[in-house]
């Protein structure tokens, strides 16, 4: 699969084409530079000869006994000719982010980014400051880049492309989530006290990450970076903000001093790109440093495997019986059921509540009494690989997000639920718990009906 390099024949151009030649060394694979020749390219002068002799100059400087230099002459607007015909099946597209023609005011988008949108391949776009790229390349330097890191499938092909970046040589990654501390709240329910006269003045104005949310994130960052062999430390990074998330990776790129920075890239288009917005597009267009853009791939299949971790919501009927019978013989061995128990809410609550957020505790009078009702439900095992179990009690108006919630906490692959057309005093797992969950709940979730 070869290394393709899109070139105007400027200067900036020539420093694109000088990294990917080193690049395509150290992938062993051989180097296609695709001469564009647009009418608008002040650099880009003279007759198609002219720019054709310029361009074979250009391949005779970078061909060497390790490295295949091919060469191709393309004339029109570099979003119409460097079709996916001619990058299909290549390794990475890398060009020059300056050089190009200008925009016209019909044309808005630059043309790295006109082309990261449209390319079926990695896109690597070289800025001035690439000499820090194009050493590394030559091995003589360590790269430090930025990965930006979400839940999305463009995310995970980001990482994976990062990946094999750090099989060609060593990186020292940090890898970056946005978040929201508001928002994190909300989805994951901690129950922290707020006490707003213990806060400093500057903090009061400010949101910052409570130290539960940063565990579950953290957790979270971790499993979706995953294993990241090759030489080079990896950091994970929180940057809590609101607002566009290019801006706070751009803002962790700066002061860092990354040398790279890798974001996957949705590729939608017309209202959808409107609507949504584009990570990827802001990152390109405002960053000081190299950017690669990594598009989706088509979804491969998995192999099925067991639940590492299964929630049972619990109220402590028949039902909850036979989920807690289910979600055993769903684990894995060595896996983790976790036991929930969610108590409705009260009037009575408000006097011990009123400096609590998200869901909160059992109340301090019955926590322990549902922690020994709990542990009685764990099943005795002899001569089987133990599983791990947990429980937890919280208190919540809305049952089915509550336990949305605790999914998220936990961290579970499964959701296993009884229901009872008769519950029993103070059950809460009916049918009507069972659609909510199975609409709201980003976990599946396994319904055991009455």
């Amino acid at each position: 699969m070869p290394v393709v390099c899109a070139t105007n024949l400027s200067e900036s151009s020539s420093r694109a084409a000088q990294t990917a030649a080193a690049l395509a060394t150290r992938l062993r694979e051989p180097l296609w530079l695709l001469g564009v020749l647009e009418g608008d390219t002040p650099s880009a002068g003279g007759s198609p000869d002219e720019a054709r002799r310029r361009l074979l100059a250009e391949a005779a400087r970078l061909r060497t006994p390790e490295l295949a230099v091919e060469t191709r002459l393309l004339e029109g607007p570099p979003g119409s000719v460097l079709s996916d015909a001619l990058v299909q099946g290549a390794r990475l597209l890398v060009l020059a982010a300056g050089g190009w023609g200008a925009v016209s005011p019909w044309r808005r988008a630059p043309v790295p980014e006109r082309l990261a949108q449209q390319a079926r391949v990695p896109v690597l776009v070289v800025r001035r400051q690439g000499e820090a790229l194009l050493d590394w390349a030559q091995g003589r330097r360590r790269l430090l880049v930025l990965v930006g890191v979400d839940e999305s499938r463009t995310s995970a092909c980001a990482v994976a492309w990062l990946r094999e970046l750090r099989q060609v040589g060593p990186c020292d990654v940090v890898a970056t989530t946005v978040c929201s501390p508001v928002e994190e709240r909300e989805r994951l329910g901690i129950h922290t006290p707020v006490h707003l006269e213990m806060l400093d003045p500057v903090v009061r104005r400010i949101e910052v990450l409570d130290p539960q949310v940063e565990r579950v994130l953290l957790r979270e960052l971790a499993e979706r970076v995953g294993e990241l062999p090759g030489e080079g430390r990896v950091e994970l990074h929180l940057e809590p903000g609101l607002g566009r998330p290019a801006d706070h990776l751009l803002h962790v790129a700066h002061e860092r001093g990354v040398d790279l920075m890798v974001v996957g890239n949705h590729q939608r288009g017309g209202l959808a790109r409107l609507w949504h917005g584009s990570v990827s597009a802001g990152v390109l267009r405002h960053a000081e440093q190299s950017v690669a853009c990594v598009p989706p791939t088509p979804d491969l299949a998995r192999k099925s495997v067991p639940p590492r971790a299964v929630l049972v919501p619990i109220d402590f009927s028949e039902a909850s019986a036979r989920a807690i019978a289910e979600a055993r013989a769903l684990v894995r061995p060595g896996g983790r059921v976790h036991l929930l128990h969610v108590r409705r809410r009260r009037a009575a609550d408000r006097t011990w509540m009123m400096d609590q957020y998200g869901v909160v505790p059992e109340p301090p009078r019955e926590q322990s009494v549902v922690m020994e009702r709990l542990k009685a439900l764990v099943p005795h095992e002899d001569g089987v690989q133990p599983v791990q179990w947990t429980m937890e009690g919280v208190t919540g108006d809305d049952v089915a997000r509550a336990i949305c919630q605790a999914t998220e906490r936990e961290g579970v692959d499964l959701v296993c639920l009884g229901t009872s057309d008769a519950p029993a005093p103070g059950g809460y797992l009916s049918e009507s718990v069972a659609r909510a969950l199975v609409e709201r709940c980003r976990r599946p979730v396994v319904v055991l009906h009455a």
